[in-house]
């Protein structure tokens, strides 16, 4: 059963994305959800928007604040609820100090129970005196636009680790969602590794089902559990790298993985900003350079 469900979902994703440019989404009116991979080079942000409010899950570096500032004005530029920063790597925090003292911002950023606050608020700029923290781990949910919601899977609390994170444990231990619009879903990963994957793979099994993966650390090769990936069971992957970088994102153990699985795959780095567009039922995805 379960694989003839993978079947249809493969087979509906490859029609959908094929459809998929001039998608008309929430920015335009609409209703629905989008959930956009903004082209940060080699870093990550994404924007979950619906009816004029957004919460941002990441900022990139601080070098693509232009490039993330574009993608958020075409959007419409929503008032942000929250931004929820996965950890202090500077390629998924520091576009934070670029934040122009004038944006629709609640001020509130959320972060891992096991991340330096402090750290992250130093990063804020113009916006250092004014954010407000909140902490979470596994269980927590962060309220996302059009009455949807994205439930955080890792880390758990009772982690016993060394504080504050050294730095090679902080893509481990960085934050992991699942974010639902009504029958559709995306698993936000961030920079999780082999281990993490395995331990959510062992903890939620099948509940790590997700419609989209945003697939984990840029594509490396240090991020690769076939349990896992076979518990999300994604019809669409979504790489956020930038291209011909030093690190050699996407690995090819990754990509051989995905088609093998037919994976519907999006990158940044070939297609630009990725605009994934929600009813509540399906998706339909298109990359900027699609358009």
């Amino acid at each position: 059963m379960r694989g003839l469900i993978s079947v249809f979902r493969c087979a509906a994703a490859c029609a959908l994305v094929c459809s998929s440019c001039g998608t008309q989404g929430p920015a335009s009116g609409g209703p629905g959800l989008q959930f956009v991979v903004v082209d940060v080079g080699e870093g990550l942000s994404q924007i979950v928007t619906s009816g004029g409010e957004a919460v941002v899950f990441d900022m990139g570096d601080t070098g693509a604040s232009k490039q993330w500032m574009e993608a958020y004005g075409r959007l419409g530029a929503p008032h942000i609820r929250t931004i929820v920063i996965s950890h202090s790597h500077v390629d998924h925090m520091g576009g934070l100090r670029a934040l122009p003292d004038s944006l629709r911002f609640s001020g509130d950023i959320a972060a891992s129970i096991f991340e330096d606050t402090a750290l992250i608020r130093s990063t804020c700029g113009a916006w250092a005196p004014r954010v407000r923290f909140k902490t979470i781990a596994r269980g927590d949910t962060v309220a996302l636009p059009g009455e949807s919601a994205a439930r955080c899977l890792w880390p758990p609390r009772n982690l016993s680790v060394q504080l504050p994170l050294l730095d090679d444990d902080k893509n481990t231990y960085s934050l992991c969602f699942l974010a639902q619009y009504q029958s559709t879903s995306v698993l936000i990963t961030s920079d999780i590794d082999t281990i993490a994957e395995q331990e959510l793979a062992a903890r939620d099994g099948f509940g790590l089902m997700a419609d989209i993966i945003v697939v984990p650390h840029h594509g490396s090769g240090g991020s690769v559990s076939p349990v896992f990936y076979g518990s999300v069971a994604p019809s669409i992957g979504i790489i956020s790298c930038a291209a011909q970088n030093a690190y050699g994102h996407p690995a090819a153990i990754v990509l051989d993985m995905l088609f093998q699985m037919h994976v519907a795959l999006h990158q940044t780095a070939l297609e630009g900003t990725i605009t994934a567009y929600t009813n509540g039922y399906y998706w339909t995805v298109a990359g900027e350079n699609s358009y």
